[in-house]
Parts: structure tokens; sequence; C-alpha cells
């Protein structure tokens, strides 16, 4: 198998068993709509191999780029080789071996436990990102009007953690209420309430199990009156 500098394939012996059967592509039009784009996308890269999932974002971070997603992993390096510098909508696509697997790959190929550790493994780095993200703002000099009116960091932008914090819980909601809800998920150590604060915490052994138990009950209707439920991590 030829090298290109730039591409790298990932083997057999890699974290999951897997191969990594994905390309990056950056440097795409931005003015293109999104569907013309993944149509267009797809027509062209097919010719290496069956194409399973075109992933395109319209955000604005995610602008430019996609990730091609084959079922084999030569067909991805076939692309990534022949494909780098090929223009499409006026300009040069910088395209290149992807560095991890596509969720599409894995839960094709992997097992159902890897495949959602990749996922919880995922959100965690994205969480991660979006915390530092707002620590370098933060972190920023600023003048002194601009001081007064800083604030803490948003409660969404709080770094991850094992502890969640549970806010705007009504009164009838107690620490057994608490315990039901998130007992369901993996490694949970315990919850505690404060009726009098309107506030409780469930507590897991590491982050990666929090942020599981965070995306699946924030904004979860609880007691009588089905009210949401916020919740955060804790604050360091």
């Amino acid at each position: 198998m030829a090298t290109m500098e730039g591409v790298t394939t990932s083997g057999a012996d890699n974290k999951y068993g897997v191969p990594i059967e994905t390309v990056y592509v950056k440097n795409l039009n931005e003015y293109v709509k999104l569907e013309t784009l993944k149509e267009t996308l797809t027509a062209i890269f097919k010719h290496y191999g069956n194409v399973i999932d075109v992933e395109a974002k319209a955000s604005l971070r995610r602008k430019g780029q996609a990730f091609i997603v084959y079922d084999a992993e030569q067909s991805a390096y076939d692309a990534a080789l022949e494909m780098d510098g090929f223009e499409l909508y006026g300009k040069a696509m910088k395209v290149e071996m992807a560095k991890t697997h596509s969720d599409k790959t894995l839960q094709l190929k992997a097992s159902e436990d890897q495949f959602e550790q990749h996922k919880r493994e995922r959100l965690t780095a994205k969480e991660r990102k979006l915390a530092e993200e707002a620590a370098r703002q933060q972190a920023q000099p600023t003048t002194t009007a601009e001081k007064r009116s800083t604030q803490v960091v948003p409660d969404q932008y709080v770094r991850p953690n094992k502890t969640l914090v549970l806010q705007n819980l009504p009164s009838d909601v107690d620490v057994e209420d608490l315990t039901a809800i998130f007992e369901k998920f993996e490694g949970f150590v315990e919850a505690r309430s404060f009726a009098a604060r309107a506030i409780g915490f469930a507590e897991f052994e590491n982050e990666q199990f929090a942020i599981t138990a965070k995306e699946a009950t924030a904004n979860m209707p609880v007691g009588e009156d089905r009210k949401p439920m916020k919740v955060t991590y804790q604050r360091q």
C-alpha cells in the first residue's frame, strides 16, 4: 500500500478492534446548501467504495467541513490519497484520513458496549472543550467597564465532573425520588437533597457516568407539578 504525507491507516489493533473507515474533508465552499453539498460529496466519493454516511453540519464552527464514511478502510485510504487537492465549487478540498471512528462505523461493526463507550467519551471531550473555551474567555484581559459586566461562567459551560447539581426541585421531591431517577444510570453512588433550597445532588463514580446521566435527565419533569429539573455540574 502506498503512503502519502498526512495520511495514515488505522490498522486492526486500534482501540475498538475496528479500522477507521472515514475521511475528513475541509476547505469546502461554505455557501453551497448543505443538502446539495452532501449529495455532491456522495456522488464524488462513491467512486472509491460504498459510502454509508456523509456527515456535514450547518453550524458556523463546522461549516466547510465534512466526514465521508465508507464500509471499508481501503476505500477511505484510496479516497484520501487521490482526492486531496481536488477542486469542488471553486475551492481545493483538503482530504485526509479521520483520526477517530465515526458513529456509523462503530454502530455497525463494534459491540454495543464499545459503541456506548465511544459516545460517552465523545460527549466528555465535547463538554471539556466548551468548558475550556469558556475558561479562556474568562481569562482574557478586560477593560474596567467590561469587568463590571463580567459574569461567572454560565452553568452550561462548567467543566464536567462526577457530581451533578439538581435545581428547581419541587417541595414534594425528596432524596428517595432522586435516587429512583439516577440509580438507573451506571456508576451512580448517591443522591442528596435540600428541600429548603429546592436543590439536590447526584454523585457518580466518574465524570463519564455523570455526563451520560446529565444528558438523559436535563429538564426532566419531576414532582406532582411536573416541573423541569435543571441539571448542571457542580462548580469546582
